[in-house]
């Protein structure tokens, strides 16, 4: 594999196989504090447990996609998007695809740039996969102990109706 060809990138969904090119390290560093400020945690984490096979990265993806709109202004929104999928080609097409390209499929070019968020930055799995499971018996720990000392609710609010 020459270097070139290192930095491109293939991803598939609905079993459509796109390529895209790897955004340049500035951009990648630009895109992580966009997200983070935002709560990038849990979109990587939940990119890390699709790609451990914990949940479908569809799914997931998904999930970040209503996250991220939930959250993010138009404009840091279009900037990640952009920078993910700048260059995006179906596989074996020679003209890159743009956003028109999925006018009334959305939902499709929002999970792509999910997908294509967690192939870029797939290095910070490992560490959030060890995050997980170092953290997983100290929260089971906590929420067995606020079970014990919280009462049932009853369903009101107290205010009434």
């Amino acid at each position: 594999m020459s270097q070139a060809e290192s930095y491109i990138r293939t991803i598939e969904h609905d079993g459509v196989t796109y390529r895209f090119g790897m955004p340049s390290a500035e951009k990648q560093r630009a895109v992580l504090f966009r997200l983070g400020k935002y709560g990038v945690e849990p979109m990587i984490k939940g990119l890390a447990l699709a790609e451990l096979g914990a949940a479908s990265s569809f799914v997931v993806a998904g999930g970040i996609v209503g996250t991220m709109l939930a959250r993010m202004p138009e404009d840091d929104f279009n900037f990640v998007c952009d920078s993910m999928l700048g260059k995006l080609f179906k596989d074996g097409a020679e003209k890159p695809l743009t956003m028109e390209d999925f006018s009334g499929r959305l939902k499709t070019y929002f999970t792509i740039v999910v997908l294509a968020l967690g192939n870029v930055f797939e290095d910070f799995s490992g560490l959030l996969t060890l995050f997980k499971k170092s953290t997983d018996s100290v929260a089971a720990a906590d929420s067995s102990q606020e079970n014990e000392s919280t009462q049932p609710s009853t369903g009101s609010s107290g205010d009434p109706a």
